[in-house]
């Protein structure tokens, strides 16, 4: 599944990977896991094994949501670590992408 990006604030740039990609019906439905990179040039967009997540310095964690809307959770696990406040808006965009099929057109091209 390709990654996505957005600005968190006016200093930091995120890369989101969505772990997996399941269609049903034919019609695609996100996953409830999201990688969190520094934008930068040192991860791929497909998906990396725990140990290779971990060693790489742009990694800052995932983001599961339980219940989407209302109850999600960040683990940093990476070496850099989101702040309460980043995350917060990091949910916000990642939701932004859940809530907004049109948007999810360059991930099926």
């Amino acid at each position: 599944m390709e990654a996505f990006y957005f600005n968190i604030g006016a200093r930091l740039s995120l890369k989101v990977v969505p772990e997996t990609r399941v269609y049903m019906d034919g019609h695609p439905i996100l996953t409830n896991l999201y990688s969190i990179y520094k934008d930068g040039d040192s991860t791929e967009s497909s998906p990396q094994d725990d140990q290779q997540k971990q060693g790489d310095p742009n990694y800052m964690g995932y983001i599961t949501f339980e219940m989407p809307g209302r109850v999600f959770n960040y683990i940093a696990d990476g070496q850099q670590d989101l702040s309460r406040e980043e995350m917060e808006e990091a949910v916000e965009q990642i939701s932004n992408y859940r809530n907004n099929p049109a948007l999810w057109k360059q991930w099926h091209d």
